[in-house]
C-alpha cells in the first residue's frame, strides 16, 4: 500500500516507515479492477473536491453493490459531503459506508 522508507524513527528495527503513494497509484497495483471507477470518479468531480477528499484514503474495497472507503475522521466528513452522489455513479454501487 505504501512505499517503504528508512527506520529513523524507531529503536525497533522490524518496524518502517513508509510514505503514502496517491490512491490513484496504490488502487493501480493493488486492485486493478477498481483504477478505472476512480478515473471515472475523478471526471465528475473538480479536481480541487476529489484531491481534498481522497487525499488520505487508506482503502477502498468493493463488495456487489457496496462501497467501502477507509480514511481519516476529517476526510470522511469531506467524502460524506461532497462525493457520495458522485461514489455511487463512478463505482456503479447503491450503498458507501466511509469509515475513519
Amino acid at each position: 500500500m505504501y512505499a517503504e522508507t528508512k527506520n529513523e524513527w524507531s529503536m525497533d528495527r522490524t518496524l518502517s516507515a513508509e510514505v503514502m503513494r496517491p490512491i490513484e497509484e496504490r488502487i493501480a497495483k493493488e486492485k486493478p479492477a477498481l483504477s478505472g471507477c476512480l478515473a471515472k470518479l475523478r471526471e465528475l468531480l473538480p479536481a480541487e473536491v476529489f484531491d481534498r477528499s481522497f487525499a488520505k484514503v487508506e482503502n477502498l474495497s468493493k463488495s456487489g453493490d457496496a462501497l467501502l472507503i477507509v480514511t481519516n475522521a476529517m476526510h470522511r466528513s469531506f467524502i460524506e459531503r461532497d462525493c457520495i452522489g458522485a461514489l455511487k455513479e463512478a463505482f456503479g454501487v447503491k450503498y458507501v459506508r466511509v469509515v475513519g
